[in-house]
């Protein structure tokens, strides 16, 4: 369950805003002619909330829809690229979902966790996707 919370979080919350490629030949994506040497950027945040790829719920958060892994959860696999794509994928990604797991089991074994009811949902946009007013926690100790 836990990597499925983390793939939903970095599906609607991806680490890099987008991912840069070179189109190393003439393109054509349906009706869009791309010249051989353009620069193409993805916004990855609006690929993984793409309704005709991720269905119409695609903007919830549903860590579910990764109970059959990334390719049960969405028509296109290729378009779940938190950590980029293709030769240039993020060398980090595994030591970095390691890392999430590890982190989280040890912050949930130690702590109950709510959000402050002062908490207003505004994601900031620039080079990474961050809490535009921060995240403001009510933290509990567990014994």
């Amino acid at each position: 369950m836990i990597t499925m919370v983390i793939q939903e979080t970095l599906r609607l919350y991806p680490p890099a805003a987008f991912v840069a490629r070179e189109a190393l030949n003439d393109l054509k994506i349906g009706s869009l002619n791309i010249p051989k040497g353009t620069n193409i950027r993805i916004p990855v945040a609006l690929a993984h909330r793409d309704p005709v790829v991720w269905g119409p719920n695609s903007v919830r958060f549903d860590p579910g829809r990764f109970a059959n892994g990334i390719a049960g959860a969405c028509k296109a696999p290729h378009m779940y690229i938190p950590f980029g794509v293709g030769a240039r994928t993020c060398a980090g990604q595994n030591l970095a979902m390691v890392e999430l797991k590890v982190v989280l089991s040890l912050v949930l074994s130690k702590f109950e966790f709510a959000l402050s009811p002062n908490y207003v949902h505004r994601p900031a946009f620039r080079l990474t996707i961050e809490p535009g007013n921060g995240v403001p926690l009510i933290l509990k100790k567990l014994y």
